[in-house]
């Protein structure tokens, strides 16, 4: 499925969208949802500079251990 995905600032109440050839005459579904800013900034700026640079291989002489998850329990069936 090709989804096409938009940021826009709104200045008047009429919105114009360019879409691609291959969504002409095909029923489409349109969801407008204002956002306080871009999420793909938030995915950006989410983590503190250099932080994989400084946190990689941190466990290297520690590694990691699960411990043991124990038994199931064993539910009824839903109907």
């Amino acid at each position: 499925m090709q989804v096409v995905r938009k940021t826009q600032t709104a200045d008047t109440q009429q919105l114009a969208i360019k879409i691609p050839k291959s969504f002409v005459h095909k029923k489409l579904e349109i969801i407008i949802v204002p956002v306080e800013n871009n999420q793909d900034e938030q995915r950006v700026t989410a983590w503190p500079k250099n932080f994989f640079a400084k946190t990689a291989g941190c466990f290297a002489e520690m590694p990691l251990v699960r411990e043991e998850q124990g038994v199931y329990e064993k539910r009824e069936e839903m109907e």
